[in-house]
């Protein structure tokens, strides 16, 4: 999902593709950093190219999904990107467990 108001979205949308970056646990400062907007969100961040797309893959994420826009919808002030998925993989010694984000803080999983 991205804001209608995002700077960055009208980039993605001319591509047509999008790298989806599963930060782990650990990650919490860099999802802040590509959370402000305006920013250079990539400024100090180590990325590759994503197999397929050639989308900025983030070093360090424990998984990643590589896709191609395949449908937008209108949710809100948001607009929900559905992905086709062209490759995914994960990073053997990546951050054990995933980073999330509920009712405005990080939390983790338990059993």
């Amino acid at each position: 999902m991205v804001a209608r108001t995002s700077t960055t979205w009208p980039r993605i949308a001319r591509a047509g593709v999008f790298c989806a970056n599963i930060l782990g646990a650990q990650q919490g400062d860099l999802c802040r950093g590509f959370a402000v907007s305006g920013a250079d969100k990539f400024a100090g961040v180590a990325y590759d190219a994503a197999p397929v797309s050639g989308s900025p893959r983030l070093a360090g994420a424990p998984a990643w999904v590589d896709c191609t826009i395949h449908a937008v919808h209108t949710g809100g002030d948001h607009l929900i990107v559905v992905g086709r998925v062209d490759a995914l993989g994960t990073v053997d010694d990546g951050p054990g467990d995933p980073l999330l984000f509920h009712r405005g803080r990080f939390g983790r999983l338990s059993d």
